[in-house]
């Protein structure tokens, strides 16, 4: 029972996920073989379709999305950036006309959208040497693993800088301050010739998740969070300005913002024995005596299997004459004694 309604509170809780949480899917810039028009809303399920029809790869879901349109395929971009910013619904366009936004549908917990992208590009360049970049800027850690692609950076330090209405006293401040310059970091090495085109598909996934905490603590509309929405869209305008030129304008540079950890965080908020019926659903299932009593209906399945396969050649084989009580005592030829 436990484990039964532990199951219907998570879909209920995916249910909520898909039926609140908001977000926008941004274009930085496209190369002239793609083209991005309208304003009809996509799925974030969708997103790696997307990415693997602009790099000339096959999609395995059909969508009727028409924001995206390929004028020329035998000229796809190089490369791929994905900017993922956690916690916040849009991020505005920054006062820039160049940058096209969609509304996105939140429909699952955490997308697979770097995980699909990079099977699918090792799946159709088997020979590898693409740049499959993965890094929460959050974690500074996470430069280590691509060394091989950006190079030595160094850990991010703070220089102080004109604020309007963030403090470096505050932690949520300082936290969003502190990732943001690891992004810039990571902008300075684009721009020194870390990469460059090689006329092999790449693409990058970066996470921004500071703002999340910053808009919570503030307000979603506070001069804080606007100010720190401003910084950021700054940033990625400059990353996207980068990785440009980086690849000679044959790259689509994209930023996905989402309000999911909110409708996560509200989802959190049921009764606590529901909660915990939830959280604990897979310790109910898988108990210390689990892989025991596995092995045992196992083995016992397979020996009753195989016992009754002989049994049922063993009667089809039978002679009813010689080998069968049954038959000779049911015989309508039986002899009687007089």
């Amino acid at each position: 029972m436990g484990v039964t309604m532990g199951i219907f509170w998570y879909i209920l809780a995916v249910s909520v996920i898909g039926s609140q949480a908001t977000g926008e899917f941004s274009v930085l810039h496209s190369p002239d073989s793609l083209k991005f028009s309208g304003s009809s809303k996509t799925l974030e399920s969708l997103l790696k379709e997307i990415f693997s029809a602009s790099l000339g790869l096959s999609v395995e879901e059909n969508s009727e999305w028409t924001g995206l349109s390929i004028v020329d395929p035998f000229n796809t971009p190089e490369a791929v950036v994905e900017v993922y910013v956690d916690g916040v619904s849009s991020l505005g366009n920054g006062g820039s006309t160049k940058i096209k936004t969609f509304p996105l549908t939140v429909d699952e917990y955490e997308p697979d959208t770097y995980d699909a992208l990079k099977h699918r590009i090792k799946q159709r360049f088997t020979n590898g040497g693409n740049k499959l970049v993965n890094i929460r800027l959050s974690e500074p850690n996470d430069f280590n693993d691509y060394v091989n692609v950006f190079g030595e950076i160094a850990p991010p330090k703070l220089s102080k800088q004109s604020l309007q209405h963030l403090k470096y006293s505050v932690e949520e401040d300082y936290q969003f301050l502190t990732e943001l310059e690891a992004l810039k970091a990571l902008i300075s090495k684009v721009r020194s010739g870390a990469i460059s085109a090689d006329n092999v598909v790449d693409f990058y996934n970066f996470r921004f998740r500071s703002l999340h905490a910053l808009s919570d603590f503030h307000g979603p509309n506070s001069l804080q969070t606007k100010e720190a929405k401003k910084l950021l869209c700054e940033a990625l305008r400059e990353l996207s300005d980068a990785f440009v030129k980086a690849y000679d304008g044959s790259v689509l540079v994209t930023a996905v913002a989402t309000d999911v950890a909110h409708t996560r965080r509200a989802v959190r908020s049921v009764p606590n024995e529901r909660q915990q019926s939830l959280q604990t659903h897979e310790d109910d299932s898988y108990t210390a005596d689990y892989a025991a009593i596995f092995n045992i209906l196992l083995w016992f399945g397979v020996v009753f299997t195989f016992t009754l396969v002989a049994i049922v050649y063993a009667i089809m084989d039978m002679d009813p004459g010689r080998d069968s009580i049954i038959y000779r005592m049911t015989s309508t030829r039986m002899k009687k004694d007089n």
